[in-house]
């Protein structure tokens, strides 16, 4: 009978523990909410600022009005007059080509180790800075955009394209000049960079990279300023080689980018179905028109181009070759940015920043007010425009498919920066991170100084 009992009250107890777990569990589940007051708001949507407050639901924005009263336990913040508009996003990041060397670092000096330890560092500097997503185009940062989307790992949510497609002498090969054929150096053992030629390894290469969580495909289509083997005038691919690409991508209900820089390698890439041009710095103004004609996205490295290519020389680990193609691309880039803007091309930004650069970001954003872009405009490179182009790897491949980015709006991603000076009226006040006075990635306060 006492046995019974010892028995009957563990059974009890257990049945006690499990419970309180339970409970616990459903508590951890609860919805969370964030109200915002006393702000301006700015969707990304046009240039319209609106006194309203914000309610963030979990992770989406709940409702955007006046006088909304916050619910039970929710987390209240006012904005004191400040101006709210979406988080940040840079389109065009490698955090995963860095260190003093670039994308060079791990050739030699460095392993995997110490690349991942340096992406971990640029990334959450560029968290930091207020870019709560990143466009990373061309690096193997797949395993870790998977690692911050499930929430095991701090930083902007990643879209990334995995290792980019070049053919051998291109823009991705990083070997020494005296590899032999079929030889493997470091950063493509560890698939950072890559080269794929002829349609049989284009093939097995982007079924590579979708079967790692690739959200598009990005094609190296011309030589490229910051490699050894490849003038800027070649021409990487072929057309049915791209064509490869681009149904492939096609199928995975998602699209494919290139790096070019002159016609011949765009206007190939757009008649193979290609959707976006990352720089494009030498294009003609009849190529600058068919992009703005046919809906083809404009990838913009403004700062690279124009400001710090101008003194190319000054880049450390720049070779005179690296130097000349520099130079190069610095004596077209302003012509062809005024036709972009001529046309209406649509357009969005990516700093094209790493390496040492990394800390410079912002300054892709702001030098585009010597464009002549108004600050609303420019703002929109790096939110609404952004959002827009992210969208393009859904569903499928889309990594954040529970609403839009790079808006305000119920129902989208609460990503949101208070700024106390407003980049609406001087664009420059995004520079300083201590303007930032609220920064919110995913629902979650990252920073309040209020």
């Amino acid at each position: 009978m006492k046995a019974l009992r010892q028995v009957q009250l563990l059974t009890l107890l257990s049945c006690f523990v499990m419970a309180t777990s339970l409970l616990a569990q459903e508590k951890k589940k609860e919805d969370t909410y964030v109200l915002i007051t006393n702000v301006n708001v700015w969707s990304g949507a046009d240039d319209k600022v609106v006194k309203q407050d914000v309610l963030i639901k979990n992770n989406l924005f709940e409702e955007i009005g006046t006088g909304l009263k916050a619910p039970e336990n929710a987390e209240v913040i006012d904005g004191k007059g400040g101006t709210l508009t979406p988080g940040l996003i840079d389109m065009h990041t490698h955090i995963m080509l860095n260190g003093p060397k670039a994308f060079y670092t791990g050739s030699q000096d460095y392993d995997a180790f110490a690349i991942g330890a340096w992406a971990y560092k640029d990334m959450n500097m560029l968290l930091d800075m207020g870019f709560t997503s990143i466009r990373d185009i061309a690096g193997n940062s797949l395993s870790i955009a998977k690692a911050v989307k499930n929430k095991v790992m701090r930083g902007p949510r990643i879209w990334s394209s995995g290792p980019a497609f070049s053919s051998t002498g291109g823009h991705g090969d990083a070997g020494p000049w005296n590899e032999l054929p079929g030889e493997k150096n470091q950063p493509h053992r560890t698939m950072n960079l890559a080269t794929a030629d002829g349609i049989d390894e284009i093939i097995k290469h982007a079924r590579w990279n979708y079967r790692h969580g690739a959200a598009y495909a990005k094609i190296m289509a011309s030589g490229g300023v910051a490699s050894e083997f490849d003038p800027l005038e070649i021409t990487e691919y072929t057309f049915d080689e791209m064509k490869m690409i681009v149904q492939i991508s096609e199928d995975n209900r998602t699209y494919a980018t290139i790096h070019a820089y002159h016609d011949d390698a765009i206007n190939r890439a757009i008649d193979a179905g290609v959707k976006c041009v990352e720089h494009g710095f030498l294009m003609s103004e009849k190529t600058v028109k068919r992009m703005a004609d046919e809906n083809i996205v404009l990838s913009l490295q403004g700062y690279v181009s124009t400001v710090q290519f101008a003194e190319a020389s000054q880049i450390p680990w720049f070779s005179p070759e690296q130097v000349r193609k520099a130079t190069q691309v610095y004596e077209g880039a302003k012509q062809m940015i005024e036709w972009a803007k001529k046309y209406g091309v649509f357009i969005v930004s990516g700093s094209d920043m790493f390496a040492e650069n990394t800390p410079n970001a912002k300054q892709n954003i702001t030098v585009e007010k010597n464009f002549g872009w108004k600050p609303w405009e420019i703002l929109q490179h790096v939110t609404y425009n952004a959002g827009k182009v992210l969208a393009m790897s859904g569903p499928a491949r889309n990594p954040y498919r529970e609403g839009p980015l790079g808006v305000i709006e119920k129902g989208a991603y609460a990503d949101v920066i208070i700024w106390e000076k407003s980049p609406l009226e001087d664009i420059e006040n995004v520079i300083p991170n201590e303007n930032i006075k609220v920064l919110i990635q995913d629902g979650k306060v990252l920073k309040n100084m209020y």
